[in-house]
């Protein structure tokens, strides 16, 4: 995928980072060195996780730290929620969800998420829990976009399932656009 932009676009911070890692994606994340959020764009305020025709949908989902997502079940059939904290490896729910059942979940951590369901293995989800509204999702290759950022300076903390793939530092962000390389430092 390309990700030059046109000279016109300001506020975009676009570049590379780690491909993802058995179909995890790496995250890019902006924290203003201000403390502020500088009017950043605001995470849904009302996430679902639906369980309906044998998948979670969404599959990937990007919330703010302290958020709580429902997880619903629209479907005929039995299910689970079962999460772990991929980071820690600790399973923080795992609850049943009968046909219109849900379920609650505050996600008060940093950090990757992966989303099972015990009954039907192939159901799959990804959450990713950001303490900074500046923050994105790279595709598969780990090309990434992210409109919307001010000038200033910020630390860019990549998240890879890889954690040898992560990576933290200062980058300053520009009046148009700003392409960083967001892999490793070597």
């Amino acid at each position: 995928m390309d990700h030059t932009l046109p000279a016109n676009e300001v506020g975009v911070v676009f570049g590379q980072a780690p491909a993802a890692m058995g179909g995890i994606p790496s995250v890019i994340m902006l924290s203003p060195a201000s403390g502020g959020d500088n009017g950043a764009p605001v995470f849904d305020p009302d996430p679902v996780i639906d369980q309906f025709g044998l998948v979670f949908s969404p599959n990937i989902l990007l919330i703010g730290v302290g958020q709580t997502v429902t997880f619903t079940n629209s479907e005929s059939l039995a299910h689970n929620v079962n999460m772990r904290h991929i980071e820690t490896d600790v399973v923080v729910l795992d609850v049943d969800t009968d046909p219109a059942e849900s379920a609650v979940y505050t996600f008060d951590e940093l950090g990757g998420y992966d989303v099972r369901c015990d009954v039907h293995p192939g159901m799959t989800a990804f959450v990713f829990a950001s303490p900074t509204p500046f923050t994105v999702f790279a595709d598969l290759d780990g090309g990434f976009t992210l409109s919307g950022v001010p000038p200033g300076s910020y630390t860019l903390t990549v998240w890879s399932t890889d954690m040898a793939l992560g990576t933290e530092r200062t980058v300053q962000v520009g009046e148009e656009r700003t392409r960083l390389n967001a892999g490793p430092l070597s």
